[in-house]
């Protein structure tokens, strides 16, 4: 067997044999060096005179020189490298190769693909250093080890423009026959989905709803993920960070059945209610709805979410809420700076993920007292989080006041009188006022 290939082959994987092949692509072929360099950097190159030799070709490039041998000697001997390249001779060698874009693709990838396997390698060697340290818990090695497989270099051609113009002609095609299916999570709450210009929240979008403590904006999250499981079949996941699942479960159980759990217990409910809300359990337990109650911090919560995304095609994510993410502040950073980040985070993943995010965050009680109630600079700790989110709703008493705002139905069902005001929406109309009905025994919501 050729030695060189056995050394190549007890090494870390990599294509060094298609190394010097790819660079002759690049040499006096700006076009192919266009499209190597969408696909590779010049860390993915194993051999040093092949990251040396890429580095300096996009040197060139950047400085609109002719991409050949002569201007390729010159930009190594600024950097140092010419010797390690082997000389104006090896410069030389590796323009002598013959190549055509199919070759030019083939060695891409392979490079690619190489080194894309020595990043699982390392990253693989450093998640095991920690786990023997004992200095690093299980959640947060396996987050940082699931944010170092997702490292893979750069994107490939799904960053062109072109791709998402043929899917939009797809989608005019769609809307035309009538097939068309937009890829929103609608919430089915009252007339808020019409005022989104998607109908709905849209994948990639983070609908920030706000409201002060003890306004019902968790028990409004939780139906808007029940309408939307239940009506069009949507996997949701849920971030609960004040209350455990058992507890989640019975609210979501009450919301359902429309049946009070505290009237069982104590006893003022029928037979059957009973019967109703055990039916209703029944058919909660086969729901896609899943549920998290613990994060470390917003790295640990992303990789919880990007673990129900591939394993249970989660589309609708609910956080609930912001405020209670664990972080860290360092000296020379602030609360406000410390909530910017994690609010950045969570829209970054919400694009990554192709997934609706319902955030939910603290606001200041006194502002919903205010005359025309609350507004976006009401929300705590950040501006960023409106900058972050694509709508924000505010929620908040009628009469400023939940005490105030408490009504009873013709039923004799109790309620709390709640606004609605959508203060940010990127896709649609803002500053939009609406009142909603918040039945807090059972935890539904209703014009």
């Amino acid at each position: 067997m050729n030695q060189e290939l056995t050394n190549i082959q007890a090494g870390e994987p990599n294509a060094e044999y298609a190394e010097d092949k790819l660079l002759s692509c690049c040499l006096n072929d700006a076009e192919s060096y266009d499209s190597v360099q969408q696909r590779l950097n010049p860390d993915d190159f194993y051999t040093l005179r092949g990251r040396l030799a890429f580095e300096a070709i996009g040197k060139i490039a950047d400085e609109n020189k002719p991409i050949d041998e002569i201007a390729l000697a010159e930009e190594l001997k600024k950097s140092g490298g010419l010797d390690e390249i082997g000389g104006m001779a090896g410069i030389l060698a590796i323009s002598e190769y013959g190549h055509s874009s199919l070759q030019r693709d083939y060695y891409c990838d392979l490079i690619a693909e190489k080194a894309r396997l020595r990043r699982l390698i390392r990253t693989c060697k450093i998640a095991l250093e920690d786990a023997h340290s004992g200095e690093m818990d299980y959640i947060d090695i396996s987050s940082k080890l699931e944010s170092g497989l997702d490292q893979n270099g750069k994107p490939t051609d799904e960053t062109k423009i072109s791709n998402s113009i043929e899917s939009i002609r797809e989608e005019i095609r769609c809307i035309q026959s009538g097939d068309y299916v937009p890829d929103v999570v609608r919430t089915h709450t009252g007339r808020l989905d019409s005022y989104l210009g998607n109908n709905g929240i849209g994948a990639g979008e983070v609908f920030v709803l706000a409201a002060p403590t003890s306004c019902g904006k968790s028990a409004l999250a939780l139906f808007m993920a029940l309408q939307a499981n239940r009506k069009d079949g949507v996997p949701v996941a849920i971030f609960s960070l004040e209350m455990p699942q058992k507890q989640l479960s019975v609210r979501l159980t009450q919301t359902l059945s429309g049946v009070s759990y505290r009237a069982i217990k104590d006893g003022s409910a029928t037979e059957g209610q009973v019967q109703k809300f055990d039916s209703t359990m029944t058919s909660l337990a086969e729901a896609d709805i899943y549920t998290s109650h613990t994060v470390k911090n917003v790295e640990d919560l992303i990789s919880q979410c990007r673990r129900f995304v591939k394993a249970h095609k989660v589309k609708l994510i609910v956080i609930d809420y912001l405020q209670l993410i664990p972080f860290g502040v360092n000296r020379n950073g602030t609360k406000a700076e410390a909530i910017a980040n994690i609010s950045h985070k969570i829209k970054q993943m919400a694009l990554n993920l192709n997934v609706s995010v319902i955030l939910l965050a603290q606001v200041n009680r006194e502002g919903a007292k205010r005359e025309g109630g609350l507004s976006l600079y009401d929300l705590k700790d950040s501006g960023d989080i409106e900058n972050d989110a694509d709508i924000v709703t505010l929620m908040f008493p009628t009469r400023g006041d939940i005490e105030a705002s408490k009504d009873v139905d013709s039923s004799g069902m109790p309620y709390t009188h709640m606004f609605t005001k959508i203060a940010k929406n990127r896709e649609g109309e803002r500053d939009i006022l609406d009142s909603i009905k918040f039945f807090h025994t059972v935890g539904r919501f209703a014009i």
